[in-house]
């Protein structure tokens, strides 16, 4: 019977790919006209604003000349489009305003940047963010659902960075699980407890003190992997939630992303336990081949509840094991025994 499975599964091929997150090598701009002139003199800034969100990390961006890349913005061009602003669309009275909505070629971008020394941020966490609102008079939980600017505000700001960031429904059942004391008072089990509904990775608390008319403050605190992690922001309410996001995101991306070179690469020796049948081989091929840093797989044994890879990777061990812990799908064992060898388990 083992024989007969590691005849099926040796016929599966794998390979390393970067998982994509929607609209990541793609950002706009607002013009006044569709002519080629203002298209090609806006590409450059709307290139801009995808590295960022690719690279991820403000402050890698900052040390980094990045101005041969965007001289080639116009050539990295995969497709644009015009979209209308205009809040009525069937408002034909109303003078058209366009927005250039441009793509660029993720395979030619990443390889500029990868010769810049620039990280590529591909698998990311998603973020739930539960926030509580204290207006002066009573305090309020916002939700997806919940008729609010502020829900705008923050859908844009995570947009921009490319961060894959939720709300909570706030439907009865949270409603009976969290309080606004809970996230003011920082219980973060309770939290914890009732994100797991949503599988997130990353559970965000902020408590937002909305002082006067022109000035708020908003704490955050970041639970991921056990570990907790906090920051302030002020100003008005839309740049302290911009500020906010912005500081989530540059946290994360050095968490996650690394410099790719050939230089770098490793090979390592998987060991994958809690191995019942075809389908959680499968699982677990799937998942390694989707990670970025990860080039290729090879299956080199197998025996009864587990089998071994030999795997490919393109960076540091540390940010692969990080990875691993939000993906939820392997949880490294104790190896001591054999140094040669990383043991994981599959989980449920």
């Amino acid at each position: 019977m083992h024989r007969l499975f590691f005849v099926l599964i040796s016929l599966i091929s794998t390979s390393g790919f970067t998982a994509e997150v929607d609209n990541l090598y793609q950002s706009y701009t607002p013009v006044a006209t569709q002519s080629e002139q203002e298209r090609t003199a806006a590409a450059p800034e709307i290139l801009r604003q995808v590295i960022l969100k690719v690279v991820g990390d403000r402050s890698a961006l900052d040390v980094t000349d990045i101005s041969s890349v965007l001289s080639e913005a116009n050539n990295l061009v995969h497709q644009y489009q015009y979209q209308r602003l205009n809040k009525r669309s069937d408002d034909l009275t109303e003078p058209d305003r366009l927005a250039l909505l441009v793509t660029f070629n993720a395979v030619s971008l990443n390889e500029s940047l990868i010769n810049l020394g620039l990280p590529i941020w591909g698998q990311r966490p998603e973020v739930l963010l539960w926030m509580a609102i204290d207006n002066g008079k009573k305090r309020t939980i916002l939700g997806s659902e919940t008729d609010n600017s502020l829900v705008t505000i923050i859908d844009d700001a995570a947009d921009q960075r490319g961060l894959p960031l939720i709300l909570p429904l706030m439907d009865l059942q949270d409603q009976a699980e969290v309080k606004t004391t809970d996230i003011w008072g920082d219980f973060t089990s309770v939290i914890s407890q009732a994100s797991q509904r949503y599988g997130s990775s990353v559970n965000l608390l902020a408590k937002v003190s909305l002082q006067s008319k022109n000035f708020s403050q908003i704490t955050w605190r970041m639970l991921i992997n056990g570990e907790s992690e906090q920051w302030q922001s002020r100003g008005n309410i839309d740049s302290a939630l911009q500020a906010g996001i912005e500081e989530l995101t540059d946290r994360l991306a050095r968490r996650f992303s690394q410099v790719i070179t050939n230089e770098n690469t490793q090979q390592l020796s998987l060991q994958i336990d809690n191995i019942d049948d075809y389908a959680d081989y499968s699982r677990v091929m799937n998942y390694l081949s989707s990670l970025q840093y990860v080039s290729d797989i090879q299956l080199t044994s197998l025996s009864s509840g587990q089998f071994e890879v030999d795997v490919s990777l393109k960076g540091s061990l540390s940010v692969f094991n990080e990875t691993l812990k939000v993906g939820r799908v392997l949880v490294e064992q104790d190896s001591s025994f054999n140094t040669h060898v990383i043991r994981y388990r599959l989980l449920p």
